[in-house]
């Protein structure tokens, strides 16, 4: 077989190809240590349930093109190439079938490479065809019969389901570690059959869609003035805004669908698919006239122009746009003349005005009246800086934070304690005004029931910011709306995480350095780039909550004795928030340093689940002394020693792990990595 070249990639987000060739990743799949080291974290994290973990660790594993070459990038605009070379893929294989595919896969002799993937439950098999052209648009037709009848192939031969998915042809099959991968470099080239062109006759004239016809233009001629085109970088984005358009302008979705999917033969992805995501909002269907859609600013067309509107706005109510919930709020003057207490606006309230303007005699459209108040007409309002900025100054001597932290009583040193949440809660002031920084840290009070745990850490906002302290109590499913608190809450207090799964917790602590939200909201056309303001807190009954063997300085836990009545020992906000401003402002470090770190990890100690591996790592050995020599001992004897005194999974990751934080050296003896150690006697 002719050598071939591969574009092998570092990891799913490298964009700088390098030149490669199949036995070299075969040699990565069966030798490479990052390869291997990678393969079994994944495979621990997900049988732990810690799935941001596992999908990080398999993301960051190197990965390779399957069916065309690279350079400069990895889209369709980066080939340079083809390989000759498809995939098929089969996941989810119950462990008692596995070695019987495998042995079926290597019999056949289409079977160029084949390797175990990544979540040790599935199959990665290569094949090779010869009838790809020298025409790179030709060839991606022909690709697709390729990848189509291989798979059929292999589904056949199994009798498993191949994953479909995989059939764009900038596809990437990630590496995984297998001893065992099997490859032939003299395997036999896929046959496929590839149906000759018919002579093709004039199209039957069909039945104009004159509606169709009309909205793509619109949405075309919008699109562009708004500079979205289609072409690289943007296709997807082009996509999803003519499905959203089509579906305003009272488009059926099947002929819409058709549609884009002629019109955008040339997307690896699916037209389909994104069309029915964008008719999912069916309150928006038809709700955009073709005829007359664009206003007229003098009212010729009989309908209320811009300026009627905003004359009339000013008679009813004040209006401001709220930048932390991203929502328009709305005062009404009471019978005084006074201010009244803003409120958010809602549809309600948005009807009564087009009901109030129509009756004036005015024929208004009530689209016009949202659009409007979502505009440059209503004034920002940012609710911490009209706070913070209205304190009177410190006095620089008061520490009015110390006695707040003094009303609850700790059963570990009261000085830790007090200084911990000063630290967390500058941070919190610190996330508020500066977009580059998040809290990292999560304060958590344990206690058991009644203590006022949870009504201690609600009163920590002032009553003009309560709104902004949000209960998250469903902690089982971290959720898009979830996301979206991290940009609008000061506070995001978790009752009862101890409840929480390990993957729970993982996520949880992801979103503690999340900088910014980049979601779209429900109904919106854009997604929205907002910053992360929130600080996390939390409570639970039950000491021992935290499971992440590998530190848990995101976390700062403290056990309580008791605290003062919050009702009898109200908060000095304007104190405690002038001291917190002006701390912040003078450059005080929020943030723990390394040794600072230490000491945070060793304090939850004693809130971590008991480990089954510390436990028994610190029975059976220790670390030498000075001037000890001690044994070497690798994980695997580690292993086989400590195993024979449970009938429990031991994880040689975990083990890794234990044995690092217990401070045992990793070095090489004869090749193998391992530890040196003492071995305690047994009785």
């Amino acid at each position: 077989m002719k050598e071939t070249s591969i574009s092998l990639f570092k990891g799913y987000s490298d964009t700088h190809p390098q030149d490669s060739t199949l036995q070299e990743i075969v040699n990565l799949i069966r030798n490479d240590a990052l390869v291997r080291d990678r393969t079994e974290k994944h495979r621990y994290y997900s049988h732990n349930g810690q799935k941001a973990a596992a999908a990080w660790e398999k993301a960051a594993c190197p990965c390779f093109a399957v069916a065309v070459c690279f350079g400069g990038g990895k889209q369709a605009e980066n080939i340079t190439g083809w390989t000759s070379l498809a995939l098929a893929d089969i996941d989810h294989i119950d462990a008692d079938r596995l070695p019987e595919l495998i042995g079926r896969v290597r019999a056949d002799k289409h079977t160029l490479l084949s390797y175990t993937t990544i979540s040790g439950t599935g199959l990665r098999i290569i094949y090779r065809t010869d009838c790809l052209t020298t025409t790179p648009e030709k060839n991606r037709k022909v690709y697709s019969k390729i990848f189509e009848q291989g798979n059929r192939y292999y589904a056949d031969l199994l009798g498993c389901e191949c994953d479909l998915k995989c059939k764009n042809v900038t596809r990437l099959s990630g590496l995984a570690h297998d001893p065992d991968v099997y490859f032939n470099p003299d395997a036999a080239a896929m046959p496929v059959e590839l149906k000759v062109d018919k002579k093709e006759q004039p199209a039957k004239p069909s039945i104009r869609n004159r509606r169709l016809e009309k909205a793509v233009a619109a949405a075309a001629g919008e699109l562009a003035e708004q500079g979205i085109v289609y072409e690289a970088h943007q296709r997807n984005q082009y996509i999803m805004r003519m499905g959203y358009l089509l579906n305003a302008y009272g488009v059926a979705q099947a002929s819409a669908t058709g549609w884009a999917v002629k019109r955008f033969a040339d997307y690896d992805g699916d037209v389909a698919v994104i069309f029915r995501s964008c008719y999912q909002h069916t309150e928006e269907h038809g709700r955009r006239p073709l005829q007359g859609r664009t206003p007229n600013a003098g009212g010729n067309d009989g309908f209320a122009s811009v300026e009627d509107i905003e004359r009339f706005l000013d008679t009813q109510a004040r209006f401001r746009y709220n930048e932390a919930t991203g929502k328009c709020e709305t005062a009404v003057a009471g019978t005084d003349g006074a201010e009244g207490e803003y409120t958010e606006i809602d549809d309600r309230f948005v009807n009564t005005l087009w009901s109030r303007m129509s009756k004036q005699g005015k024929t208004v459209r009530i689209n016009d009246i949202r659009a409007i108040l979502h505009s440059e007409y209503t004034v920002l309002f940012n609710p911490f800086t009209d706070y913070f900025e209205g304190l009177k100054p410190w006095d620089g001597v008061t520490d009015h934070i110390g006695r707040l932290a003094a009303t609850v009583h700790v059963k570990s040193e009261q000085s830790v304690f007090e200084g911990y949440f000063k630290k967390w809660l500058v941070a919190s002031i610190a996330s508020l005004f500066d977009r580059e920084t998040v809290n990292h840290e999560i304060f958590v009070l344990i206690g058991p029931q009644g203590s006022y745990k949870t009504t201690w850490l609600n009163k920590l906002l002032p009553p003009v910011l309560q709104r902004y302290f949000y209960i998250k109590s469903n902690n089982n499913r971290i959720t898009k709306d979830d996301m979206f608190s991290l940009a609008e809450f000061v506070f995001i207090c978790m009752e009862e995480i101890d409840e929480l799964g390990a993957s729970e917790l993982n996520q949880i602590k992801a979103m503690t350095t999340q900088k910014v939200v980049n979601e779209r909201m429900a109904y919106a056309h854009y997604k929205e780039h907002r910053a992360h303001i929130a600080s996390l807190c939390g409570t639970t009954n039950n000491v021992q909550f935290l499971t992440d063997l590998t530190g848990n300085r995101r976390w700062l836990p403290f056990e309580i004795s008791s605290i003062d009545n919050p009702y009898t020992h109200p908060v000095d906000y304007e104190g405690v928030y002038s001291q917190a401003y002006a701390l912040w402002k003078g450059g005080m470090r929020y943030w723990f340093e390394d040794e600072e770190i230490k000491l945070v990890n060793l304090h939850n100690r004693n809130f971590e689940v008991p480990s089954m591996e510390r436990e028994l790592i610190q029975a059976y050995y220790r670390c030498p002394l000075p001037g000890e020599e001690g044994t070497f001992v690798s994980t695997t004897d580690i292993l086989s020693r400590i195993n024979s005194a449970v009938k429990h999974y031991l994880s040689p990751v975990k083990i890794g792990l234990v044995m690092k934080q217990a401070g045992f050296e990793l070095t090489r003896s004869n090749g193998k990595r391992g530890y040196r150690v003492v071995e305690l006697p047994r009785n």
